[in-house]
């Protein structure tokens, strides 16, 4: 009976070092996103019958879990968003200095043939340059960062007004719930005070 529902046998894919990734990339086509990968494609890579992937999504992969992977591919979407702005900002930063670079040039030359009213032209868009380089640093010192808070999420919004109507309810269930919650170190605050 072994590989029946309730033989004790654990799923293949839940002893893989590579579990995680393999439910991102069963996740992912669940949700059709554009990097997913058929199934049979993910059973072929993992050396297992594409039944076996059918049946880990249908019996394993829980609500959490697709919860998890959305949320870790929000962010994903958001830092790589994130760092081409970076990246972008540096292009235009080393623009800037490869012209500030070249007008230099252009003055040097223009002292060596003593031509002052280039020499002195040069300088002018020099410090234009250098003035256009000091605004654009002070303003882009900084890299962009994301922060999200699970405070200020709807879905943590709503848990919490199900978790007071359960303990106005239910006062009983007060005490476990904060005692839990203190245990994996959450706080659950409505308007000030506790629970």
């Amino acid at each position: 009976m072994a590989g029946n529902k309730g033989s004790g046998r654990r799923a293949v894919i839940d002893m893989r070092p590579d579990k995680n990734e393999i439910v991102k990339m069963i996740i992912k086509r669940e949700l059709k996103t554009p990097d997913s990968i058929p199934y049979g494609d993910t059973a072929k890579r993992i050396g297992v019958d594409f039944s076996t992937v059918q049946r880990y999504r249908e019996e394993k992969i829980t609500e959490e879990m697709r919860r998890k992977v959305m949320a870790d591919l929000r962010v994903e979407d958001v830092e790589s968003d994130t760092a081409v702005l970076n990246d972008e900002r540096m292009d235009v930063a080393q623009t800037y200095e490869s012209l500030a670079r070249r007008i230099e040039k252009l003055i040097t030359k223009a002292e060596d043939n003593e031509d002052d009213g280039f020499a002195l032209a040069a300088m002018e868009g020099l410090r234009k340059i250098l003035r256009d380089i000091a605004t654009m640093h002070g303003k882009m010192a900084t890299n962009l960062t994301v922060t999200q808070s699970l405070a200020e999420s709807p879905e943590w919004v709503t848990l919490k007004a199900v978790l007071q109507a359960v303990c106005d309810e239910v006062p009983d269930a007060r005490e476990p719930l904060l005692r839990q919650m203190r245990h994996y170190v959450l706080s659950v605050t409505k308007e000030g005070s506790v629970l």
